[in-house]
């Protein structure tokens, strides 16, 4: 792992083939099992300790369970967000999730890129124009305050599977609702996020 860059690596044995990619400065991954899911509530527990509300730490470890389990209910594989050892601005403001994607009888892949492209003006990048990404952008509330989303997604074909089997990352990015989606700060995101996608990389021999 570098001092700069942290790389998030798939093992064998894994929903996906093993892969390289390197992640924003001061970026965690996490794989989505039940010990991961336990050291991240460890984790917050212990940075709620002395907090006078003692409702705090079961309400999280609730929420904690909630996102994780939904993601593996999704085939999801990694989730991946700003450590403290990130950038002050990137703390809490951004998550990125790995999701194993596949063709059924009723959406094939080759559909959802279409649509991509068609309906949220996606677009081919990285080496050999390999991977397509698109946006979508998504009005929510959260804790009684209205806030937009950023979805940055991006669609990596799964060797050998002939576009039937893909990786999906999904980059979210939360910010205020009249933040207009042409935004200097929104278009940084999706430009930090398109140079670190585009250094995916099988490693299957």
């Amino acid at each position: 792992m570098s001092s700069l860059r942290a790389e998030l690596t798939g093992k064998s044995g894994t929903i996906i083939p093993p892969y390289r990619m390197l992640l924003p400065p001061g970026w965690e991954a996490f794989d989505l099992s039940e010990t991961t899911e336990r050291d991240l509530i460890r984790r917050a527990e212990a940075r709620l300790q002395g907090a006078q509300n003692p409702t705090f730490g079961p309400v999280l470890a609730g929420k904690v369970h909630e996102v994780l389990e939904g993601l593996r209910a999704r085939q999801g594989f990694a989730y991946a967000f700003a450590g403290e050892g990130a950038p002050s601005w990137a703390i809490g403001a951004a998550t990125l999730v790995g999701l194993k994607r596949s063709s059924t009888p009723e959406a094939t892949l080759e559909q959802l890129v279409e649509s991509a492209i068609r309906h949220h003006d996606g677009i081919a990048i990285g080496e050999g124009q390999r991977i397509v990404r698109w946006t979508e952008r998504r009005e929510v509330s959260v804790d009684g305050e209205d806030v937009a989303s950023l979805l940055i997604n991006y669609l990596i074909p799964v060797p050998g599977t002939r576009l039937t089997e893909a990786v999906q990352w999904t980059a979210t990015v939360t910010h205020e609702a009249d933040l207009p989606a042409d935004h200097p700060n929104l278009t940084l995101w999706t430009a930090l996020f398109d140079t670190h996608i585009s250094t995916f990389t099988w490693t299957v021999r």
